[in-house]
């Protein structure tokens, strides 16, 4: 087999291949031998057809291009782990050529990892800004959990002000007309600025139990019902309660509403959830700032095929939400708002892709692996997170497919860890208030 290598770019691999006369007709008869035992031929038992009506059946065009098919990937297998290629995409075939008894020529490219050029990696100083609690941070935890077991109780004697919740019926007219699926009854309505409509809430302010009113509001320009969208609606409303949010005292009846003995019990198990979250933050803050400093100190040419891949990814996670959030996916692309996003989404991904060449280059480096026990905790929070059936995984292709990703990406997640934690284990800290901080640039912080 003939090889001839040329490099494109910054990280492109065109790859000339030349396959012996010999290899592509045994391989071109192997995918006849396998098709008559498929193919039902007229006077022939499977598997007993001659290749001529074999051809003839099926059509050589088609036989080549499943030779090509099972070829090919050994092909390239080969060459890319004889010339010991870091390939980061599937090869694409650019052309070939092919006639039983003549070689098989082929052309390919593919993109391989941009060469990073590490610069001190191990045993850098760093100074961390240290998260520490508020003092106040423990009379917000309590009142968090006051407020969610607050309720809503009946009012009277008392017009409706904003913080309360109403029970009301209505009717929306446009133009004149009642609005199909414009009528509602029994509608609880927490009354604050911006909600439902603009200027809808402020109006009912004033208003007690029992009271009719009329209230104008417009809906805004990306309401989901088009045929809404930018018109001015008119409410006929009727007050039927008013309810007042009323949150418990923080006592000793509110810690065991939340199965704690007493207040003091609350505090305590507070306390200790609050102190796991300070070191949580700071454990990340460690994290951030030693993997920033080594990405700072490394040089890599990042493709902008990289990027834009990956910024297609991110753009596509925008795209969900700003779906589920009722809005068209076209609309936002025009908006005024899509080319901040579209900047900071490619900043972002450019970002992810530095920092994951650059920890790449340590990993191999350092030489280091990841073993199936090292990633078993990442790969069972992987599955139980998408729900996939393990038990039913031998038998069906999908499920082996989607838990062959899950595993592969568990083992990334794992190896990510563990180079982290092998910077940072190395690292000189040294954690510092947060005012001491913000008097340092980034540049003396990445290289103290």
């Amino acid at each position: 087999m003939k090889v001839n290598l040329e490099r494109e770019g910054v990280n492109i691999v065109k790859l000339g291949v030349e396959v012996e006369a010999e290899r592509a007709k045994k391989a071109y008869e192997k995918t006849c031998r396998q098709l008559s035992q498929r193919v039902k031929i007229p006077g022939f038992r499977p598997g007993k057809a001659p290749r001529n009506m074999i051809e003839k059946t099926v059509g050589i065009d088609m036989i080549k291009q499943q030779t090509l098919e099972h070829l090919v990937p050994e092909i390239l297998g080969r060459v890319i782990m004889d010339e010991k290629l870091d390939v980061i995409t599937e090869p694409q075939i650019d052309s070939w050529k092919f006639e039983v008894g003549e070689p098989l020529e082929l052309v390919a490219h593919f993109e391989v990892r941009p060469e990073v050029k590490l610069g001190e990696y191990k045993a850098l100083a760093v100074k961390v800004e240290q998260a520490q609690l508020d003092s106040d941070a423990m009379d917000r935890a309590l009142q968090s959990i006051a407020d969610a077991k607050a309720s809503l109780q009946t009012i009277s004697g008392r017009a409706i002000k904003l913080g309360d919740t109403a029970l009301m019926d209505f009717e929306c007219f446009v133009n004149g007309e009642l609005v199909e699926g414009g009528k509602a009854e029994g509608l609880l309505l927490e009354i604050k600025e911006g909600n439902f409509l603009d200027g809808f809430c402020e109006q009912l302010v004033g208003k007690e139990a029992g009271a009719k009113a009329e209230i104008k509001a417009t809906f805004p320009e990306n309401n989901p019902n088009t045929e809404l969208a930018g018109k001015a609606g008119d409410f006929k409303v009727e007050v039927r309660e008013i309810r007042e949010r009323q949150v418990p005292e923080i006592d000793n009846e509110l810690a065991k509403s939340v199965n704690q003995e007493s207040l003091d019990s609350l505090k305590e198990a507070l306390r200790q959830r609050l102190d796991e979250e300070v070191e949580t933050e700071n454990e990340t803050r460690l994290q951030r700032c030693v993997v920033d400093a080594v990405v700072a100190n490394a040089e890599v040419n990042i493709p902008d095929s990289m990027i834009e891949r990956e910024s297609n990814l991110l753009l596509q996670h925008m795209r969900r939400y700003v779906e589920q959030a009722g809005q068209g996916w076209e609309d936002f692309v025009a908006s005024p708002d899509y080319e901040a996003v579209y900047a900071e989404k490619r900043e972002e991904a450019r970002q992810r892709v530095l920092t994951s060449l650059v920890l790449g280059a340590v990993v191999r480096a350092e030489t280091m692996t990841i073993t199936e026990e090292e990633s078993s905790p990442y790969l069972a929070e992987l599955i139980a997170r998408y729900n996939l059936p393990i038990e039913q995984i031998a038998h069906n292709e999908e499920l082996r497919r989607a838990f062959d990703e899950l595993r592969r990406q568990a083992m990334e997640e794992a190896l990510t860890r563990k180079v982290v934690d092998f910077l940072t284990g190395q690292a000189n800290v040294e954690y510092v208030p947060e005012a001491e901080k913000a008097e340092e640039t980034p540049a003396e912080v990445a290289q103290s």
